[in-house]
């Protein structure tokens, strides 16, 4: 019987690897739903980070309890091991995708940063303050 077999019912001494392999899991699946969003030019915000959040985070949980019967309790940190590094991940490969397949949003964007760049190097270095004569009395 393997260590990935249904039912093994791996442990934290017999399968120490085991959060190890759940982060890369996760990385895998942040990476996949990260592209589908971005070539589906998923504009719906909410639900692309709620789904995949879910997905990161408990599609692994889901595969190590009913495939693998593991013993998650006997791990220090498994249940939420590589979710924020994953959900990174998914939202770089979405942004970055969308971004590319939308250029005159990103010059439009480009040029507003500039505009507001150069209103505020146009300000007045210096400003006269009038000095203030102190009272003879």
């Amino acid at each position: 019987m393997g260590r990935f077999a249904f039912q093994s019912k791996p442990d934290a001494t017999t399968l120490p690897e085991l959060p190890t392999i759940t982060i890369w899991i996760r990385f895998a699946l942040a990476a996949m739903f990260g592209i589908s969003l971005g070539l589906r030019n998923e504009t719906r915000g909410f639900f692309g980070i709620a789904y995949g959040f879910n997905i990161i985070a408990f599609a692994p949980m889901m595969w190590l309890t009913t495939w693998l019967n593991a013993d998650i309790n006997s791990y220090k940190s498994l249940k939420f091991a590589g979710v924020p590094n994953g959900f990174a991940l998914m939202l770089l490969i979405w942004i970055a995708l969308f971004t590319m397949h939308h250029p005159e949003e990103e010059e439009s964007l480009a040029k507003v940063v500039t505009n507001v760049a150069e209103m505020a190097t146009s300000v007045p270095e210096t400003i006269e303050v009038p000095l203030l004569v102190e009272d003879e009395f």
